[in-house]
């Protein structure tokens, strides 16, 4: 299937003058641009049209993961034992509110 053909108002043809920059403003911008996860041209062109920076997309903390991931087995664990007719610990409710409201958090951070 191929692209669908640009507008004439959206095609990139036009062009900047070239812009001369020292080796470090050059490895300084190119280092930008990697740590926001572009590539050059396109962090160019969002600084020069907005004035601003690209945000590095977010990136999970490990440990933070690792946490969740037990807390998630802990709370499998728990469901098959009420599964079974085990009685419902009274607290449960409340650390179920806190788990899910701590994962709404970590999804609204990392863009879950």
């Amino acid at each position: 299937m191929a692209r669908p053909t640009k507008e004439a108002h959206e095609r990139r043809t036009a062009s900047l003058p070239p812009v001369r920059v020292t080796e470090a403003e050059l490895a300084t911008v190119q280092a930008e641009a990697k740590a926001a996860g572009v590539d050059l041209t396109r962090f160019i062109r969002e600084r020069i049209l907005t004035g601003q920076t690209i945000a590095a997309p977010p990136t999970a903390n490990h440990s933070l993961l690792v946490e969740l991931s037990r807390s998630g087995n802990n709370l499998n664990q728990i469901a098959r034992a009420l599964n079974r007719g085990r009685p419902v610990p009274d607290e449960l409710a409340h650390v179920l509110h806190q788990f899910y409201t701590v994962l709404e958090r970590v999804g609204r951070v990392h863009g879950a």
